[in-house]
């Protein structure tokens, strides 16, 4: 479901930003995602993908911190020696 999601949001954006077929129908794809952003569905998508991005970013930022304590250790055992 998420590969097939991101194949239709990739290939739409393909299409906006490679498409030649003028400005009336820049205008129309442009309104027409502004329609679909209003559909509740989209709206609980947008709002899970943003609770993974935040979850993302508390385990990246857990990693750094512990990967930075462990250089901490290995600086202050070097510089026991």
């Amino acid at each position: 479901m998420r590969f097939r999601t991101g194949v239709v949001v990739g290939a739409a954006a393909g299409y906006v930003l490679g498409a030649r077929a003028g400005r009336a129908r820049y205008e129309q794809i442009k309104h027409l995602a502004g329609e679909a952003r209003k559909h509740p569905a989209v709206a609980q998508l947008a709002d899970q993908a943003g609770g993974m991005v935040d979850a993302g970013r508390y385990v990246a930022a857990g990693a750094l911190s512990t990967g930075a304590k462990a250089l901490r250790v290995v600086e202050s055992n070097a510089k026991s020696e």
